[in-house]
C-alpha cells in the first residue's frame, strides 16, 4: 500500500512468537426496528449493558440503521435518479437481465454498486447511505460515551464486494476511534523479519467479523468485537481506506478504459452486460463505439460492416465515401479505432480473429 498512514495509527510491534489473545464477537439482541428521529446512541447503549462493554471493545454498528435513523429514504420510483445524485463518478455500468446497475464512487470515497443504495430490510423504501460515515460514527461515539462513561470504537459497516473476488463481505463505511489503519512496518514477523509493506486494514476485518454474527437475515444490526490488540489505540477515519485519485488504480474497468482512451463522452458508452455476450454481440459493439463522433469531431467520412463470408468467417469492411484525401484518412483512422475497439473487447474473452479490411467502394469487397 503506497499511503503513508499519521504516526497515530502506526502500532506497536508484534512479539515474535507471543500466543494471540482471544477474540470475542458478541451479538446485540433485543434493538427492534429503527424508526426514523430514533436516539440510536440510547437504543445501542441499553442493548449493549448486558454485555459489560470495557475499554478496547469495537461497536460494528449496520450503517442502514443509522440511515433508518436519519431517514435517508427515498421512494422506489426516485432510485435511479438518487444513485446518479451521489455519484462522485461513474465507474461501469452493468446489464443484469433487464436492470442496470451503476458501480459508482461515493462522496465517502468506496466504489459501491448502486451507490450503496438498498432496499432489503428497508419496508418503507430504499435507504440512501449517509453522506459522511465517519462524522456519523463519531457522533455515534460521543453518544455513547455519554451515556456509557467509556470511549468505545464505532465502525460503521456495509455489505460490498472486492474486485477479483467472488461474493460479498462487510467492510467499514464509517470509524471513530479506531485504528482503522494499522501499520506494522519497523515490527518483524513470527521469524524476526523485518515487515517493511505491511500496513492492516483493521477496520473492514473488525466489519467482516462482526458480520460473522449479524447480517442481513439475523435481526441483528449491530455486534461488539473484544481482545483485539490495538483497536482502539489510534483514531484513523474509515476514508483512509479508500484508494482515490491518483493512488486509484482500476478507476474504470479494462473495457470502459479503452472507451475513455477513443474518446467517448460518459454518455456514449454503452451498457455491457454482466452476463458472458457472444462474439456477435461484442463485434457489433466495437464497430458501434469505434463509429461514434468524439468531441470536437463530427461523423467519418466513411462506413463500416461486419460481414460473414461463405466460409463463414467474420471480416469487417471500411468503405471510404470518396475518393479525397479527408475521405481516405477518415476510413483509416475508423479501421483503427475499429482494431482498437476489438481489442476492448477481447480482453476479457477472446474473440475470433476478425480482419478489418479497408476497400475504396463495395465492388471491391472481398466476399
Amino acid at each position: 500500500m503506497s499511503r503513508t498512514p499519521s504516526p497515530s495509527a502506526r502500532s506497536a510491534s508484534p512479539v515474535p512468537g507471543a500466543a494471540p489473545l482471544p477474540v470475542s464477537v458478541l451479538p446485540l439482541t433485543g434493538l427492534g426496528e429503527v424508526r426514523e428521529g430514533a436516539d440510536l446512541a440510547a437504543l445501542l447503549a441499553e442493548a449493549l449493558a448486558p454485555l459489560s462493554p470495557r475499554e478496547g471493545d469495537v461497536l460494528c454498528v449496520s450503517t442502514k440503521i443509522v440511515s433508518k435513523a436519519l431517514g435517508l429514504r427515498i421512494a422506489p420510483e426516485e432510485r435511479d435518479a438518487a444513485i446518479a445524485r451521489a455519484a462522485v463518478r461513474t465507474v461501469a455500468r452493468r446489464l443484469h437481465t433487464r436492470v442496470v446497475t451503476s458501480v459508482v464512487q461515493i462522496p465517502s470515497g468506496p466504489v459501491m454498486a448502486a451507490a450503496g443504495v438498498d432496499s432489503s430490510n428497508a419496508p418503507d423504501g430504499p435507504l440512501l447511505l449517509p453522506e459522511d460515515p465517519d462524522a456519523c460514527a463519531h457522533e455515534l461515539r460521543e453518544g455513547l460515551r455519554s451515556r456509557l462513561g467509556i470511549a468505545l470504537g464505532v465502525v460503521l459497516t456495509d455489505t460490498s464486494s472486492r474486485i477479483w473476488r467472488v461474493g460479498v463481505s462487510d467492510i467499514a463505511l464509517g470509524a471513530a476511534g479506531v485504528a482503522a489503519l494499522e501499520d506494522l512496518r519497523g515490527g518483524v514477523d513470527a521469524d524476526g523479519r523485518a515487515l517493511t509493506v505491511t500496513v492492516r486494514n483493521l477496520a473492514d476485518e473488525l466489519a467482516a467479523a462482526a458480520d460473522l454474527v449479524k447480517g442481513k437475515a439475523s435481526g441483528v444490526p449491530a455486534a461488539l468485537v473484544r481482545g483485539v490488540p490495538g483497536a482502539t489505540g489510534a483514531d484513523v477515519p474509515a476514508r483512509e481506506l479508500s484508494r482515490t485519485g491518483g493512488e486509484d488504480w482500476f478507476r474504470r474497468p479494462s473495457l470502459e478504459s479503452v472507451w475513455v482512451a477513443l474518446g467517448l463522452a460518459p454518455e456514449q458508452e454503452p451498457v455491457a452486460r454482466m452476463s458472458p455476450e457472444p462474439a456477435e454481440e461484442r463485434i457489433v459493439r466495437a464497430l458501434e463505439v469505434a463509429a461514434l463522433p468524439r468531441a470536437g469531431r463530427g461523423p467519418y467520412r466513411a462506413s463500416a460492416a461486419a460481414v460473414r463470408g461463405r466460409s463463414g468467417t467474420t471480416h469487417i469492411v471500411v468503405e471510404r465515401t470518396d475518393a479525397s484525401a479527408a475521405s481516405v484518412a477518415d476510413a483509416a483512422a475508423l479501421a483503427e479505432r475499429i482494431r482498437t475497439a476489438l481489442g476492448a473487447e477481447s480482453l476479457g474473452e477472446p474473440l475470433p480473429e476478425v480482419p478489418v479490411l479497408l476497400v475504396p467502394d463495395p465492388e471491391e469487397d472481398p466476399r
